[in-house]
Order: structure tokens, then sequence, then C-alpha cells
């Protein structure tokens, strides 16, 4: 198993996350696993980082991304009144799994990079990972992630 990214592109990609890690799991070599759900990562993502990255990577969706993230998006509010929501994705939009998964990809490869010769796993459906092996792997895994994940550009 390699690194997977199963919340777009993907039919019935939580399913796929699940066997992944459950196969993953009853290797002799696999001494842990990590579960992590970020806090608050659809809202926080960086839209204006994220679309200039998606602009050189996936051209052929970039125009529809751009289309709907590229200007801030009106929430209203009770009273009438509304806000404008500059950051994140929108939960419910089509594009908002899609350009999640996409703008995650640089962390999950450098993921994958810096902890491939401690034979870590990991599988990803959006905001949602694992990580499996030795737990010496593992723990490298938790401590990259914590330093890089959350500003990762």
């Amino acid at each position: 198993m390699g690194t997977l990214q199963t919340c777009a592109g993907l039919e019935s990609g939580i399913d796929a996350a699940i066997h992944a890690v459950r196969k993953s799991f009853e290797e002799d070599n696999s001494e842990c696993l990590l579960l992590v759900d970020a806090e608050n990562a659809f809202n926080k993502l960086n839209r204006k980082v994220s679309l200039e990255k998606h602009q050189k990577t996936v051209s052929p969706i970039y125009t529809y991304l751009h289309n709907n993230y590229n200007t801030p998006s009106m929430l209203y509010l009770e009273n009438g009144n509304h806000m404008l929501s500059q950051e994140g994705v929108t939960q419910g939009d089509n594009a908002a799994v899609a350009m999640y998964a996409l703008s995650t990809r640089p962390l999950v490869r450098a993921l994958s990079s810096e902890t491939a010769n401690d034979e870590v796993k990991q599988v990803w459906y959006a905001d949602d990972s694992s990580a499996l092996g030795s737990l010496a792997g593992v723990k490298k895994w938790w401590e990259y992630l914590q330093a890089n994940g959350p500003d990762f550009r």
C-alpha cells in the first residue's frame, strides 16, 4: 500500500481507506496505528496559496476551482447581515473535497518521503489520516506532521 488520499476521485474512498488500514495493521511489521483528525482543517485551508499551486499542477481543474474560490464567499447571518468567508473551502460545495485533497498532496507526499525508510504507511480521507508501521517510524511521521502540517505550503 502506498500513500492514499481517498476522499476524491475514488469511488467508495472511505471503504478503500478502511480496508487498506485493516490489511496493513494485520501485517507482522506493524507495531502501531495512529489515527489523526485535523482540527477545523477545511476552514483553515489557505485559498490563495492553494490556487497558486493548482494553477501550475492541475490545470484541467484549476479553472473550476478558481471560479469557486478566487473571491470571498458571502455568508448570510440570521439578522440579515453578512460576512465574507475568505479562507477554507465550503462544506457542501462540490469542489470542496477536490480542492482540499489537491491542497494536501504536497504534505502527504512530504510525509511519505520523510518516513520512507521507516516503512510507515499512511492513508488519508480528507482531514482524517492514519499512519501504520514501527513505533519509531510512526513517531517520526507524527512529529513531522505536527511541525509542518498546519502551515505546510
